[in-house]
């Protein structure tokens, strides 16, 4: 069973960075100790990046400035996690220089070289590519390079209402400009990102809600399909439907390549199932929530509604 995470359950919403150390205990179960987090949802996942990658993968992938180096030290990270931590579904062989990776749970076996290059055939554009698409996890990769940043590499096939080509090659504080409640953050990241830079891995959580479950919300549609429906924003008391969505980052650097790789696995939670303590809390940040976040969680319009459905739902029946 996966665990549940409620970043929500405070007094008061906040928006920080909220770092805490790969192998925390978030009281929701056992401690977290792994990057990537395989389930019973796995498939789900995986039939999202294949239709991404059917619609247009460049729309969730996109690389800029990538150096060698990184993508090889990085890549061999990714897989050394999913043999040690998964081995009933992965299993890798070595044979005359090169290795192959078979993923049990698709039937997928990926070719690639000493130096972390993908060989062919394949109808991925790299090693990255192919692994991400073995994984829950979106991936993104920065590089850090003493007071410059930059995102090099980012595989988002699970988009929260941003895209991809609109981040890529830009830094820190840039790529989180539209994030509201931010600020001081953006003004002095640099020395977290060197702190993060000097190894390890880091777990952070960031929150919202949606009419949907859906883990594509790229803001720019599939072809033929309608961009309200799409956006999955739009509250209706008479039809209530809203799910809390959860994404659970991790952050692992790498110094001797000073590159950092950034993880986004997304959660669902239907708040009408939610314990009365869960829906009291959720209530409570959603109440206390500036205007600026409401405005950037796409909630100004709805809070009163969606406050009054879960108020009606706390009541007893």
């Amino acid at each position: 069973m996966m665990p549940h995470y409620f970043p929500y359950a405070h007094v008061q919403y906040t928006v920080a960075p909220g770092l805490k150390k790969l192998g925390t205990d978030f009281g929701n179960g056992p401690p977290d100790h792994q990057v990537f987090q395989i389930g019973g949802d796995y498939h789900l996942f995986r039939q999202n990046k294949l239709a991404c990658r059917s619609e247009n993968i460049q729309k969730y992938y996109r690389r800029e400035r990538e150096q060698a180096n990184t993508l090889a030290v990085i890549t061999h990270f990714i897989a050394s996690q999913l043999l040690h931590n998964y081995p009933q579904y992965f299993q890798e062989e070595e044979s005359n220089g090169s290795r192959s990776m078979t993923n049990q749970l698709t039937g997928e076996t990926i070719l690639y070289d000493q130096q972390s290059q993908l060989l062919a055939p394949s109808h991925y554009l790299s090693l990255l590519d192919a692994l991400a698409s073995q994984v829950p996890e979106d991936l993104a990769i920065w590089q850090v390079h003493d007071t410059k940043d930059y995102l090099s590499a980012i595989h988002l096939c699970a988009p929260n209402h941003w895209a991809p080509a609109e981040k890529i090659g830009k830094p820190f504080a840039e790529v989180h400009a539209p994030v509201a409640g931010m600020e001081a953050l953006r003004a002095r990241y640099q020395p977290m990102l060197k702190t993060l830079l000097q190894g390890g891995t880091y777990v952070r959580f960031a929150w919202g809600l949606g009419t949907d479950d859906r883990l594509n919300h790229h803001p720019e549609p599939p072809a033929g399909v309608d961009p309200k429906a799409w956006q999955g924003r739009h509250f209706d008391p008479q039809h209530p439907s809203l799910f809390v969505r959860v994404e659970r980052q991790t952050l692992t650097g790498f110094p001797d390549v000073q590159a950092l790789l950034f993880t986004i696995r997304t959660y669902f939670q239907e708040v009408r199932t939610l314990d009365k303590e869960r829906l009291s809390a959720l209530h409570q940040a959603v109440a206390t929530m500036p205007e600026e976040s409401l405005h950037y969680k796409g909630l100004y319009h709805s809070k009163k509604p969606i406050l009054t459905w879960m108020e009606a739902l706390a009541k007893p029946v």
